[in-house]
């Protein structure tokens, strides 16, 4: 059984490309039946890659599509895939949209992966993931931040943190880290989303 993946795409390009992708995902999900057998369902990546020409044989696509929307211009995707993010569906569709530009973040928490292709930040400001759990106290969090300054604000506006802790993973988690000790029901994971180039 595979890791899975979590992958939101952030599409942008002529509209006229942009709208033609859009549409092909909601011909697939307002089909009766999968357009091909699978067991991933109508939205499977493979459906995707037949339905725009392409051989799902060849290009991997071991996943689905959770949802998508289209707000002004640019198409979002969520996905989730086994092991990673779908790089070779990505180029696929980027070859046969030739003015798409597709960006991504993905997340997967079984091998710490966490990637982005948005160098600038421009798409994907968020940098930094925080999951903390503590049940006693009630405390779930799950949220996205720009830079570490702002994780350790919000640690310290949910009462987690309550001294001065400077901005580097190495101290933030060193903090946590003395938290746990005296709580070992505690559970924390803070991740960095590291650019790649591909």
């Amino acid at each position: 059984m595979p890791n899975y993946a979590y992958s939101t795409y952030k599409i942008k390009g002529s509209e006229e490309e942009v709208a033609a992708l859009h549409k092909t995902i909601q011909d697939l999900e307002q089909r009766k039946e999968s357009l091909l057998p699978n067991g991933f369902g109508k939205l499977w990546l493979g459906n995707l890659v037949h339905a725009l020409g392409g051989d799902w044989e060849k290009i991997y696509c071991r996943g689905h599509i959770l949802d998508y929307s289209l707000e002004n211009g640019i198409l979002k995707i969520n996905t989730e895939t086994a092991w990673g993010e779908m790089s070779d569906v990505r180029h696929f569709i980027e070859q046969k949209y030739p003015s798409l530009q597709i960006y991504f973040q993905t997340e997967e928490c079984g091998m710490c992966i966490f990637q982005t292709n948005d160098a600038t930040g421009e798409i994907f400001p968020e940098r930094w993931l925080l999951d903390y759990n503590d049940e006693k106290e009630n405390i779930f969090i799950w949220e996205y931040f720009k830079d570490l300054p702002a994780v350790i604000e919000y640690l310290k506006n949910n009462g987690v943190l309550t001294k001065d802790v400077f901005p580097s993973k190495g101290a933030i988690t060193a903090a946590l880290d003395e938290i746990q000790e005296k709580r070992p029901d505690i559970s924390y994971m803070l991740e960095e989303f590291v650019v790649v180039d591909d």
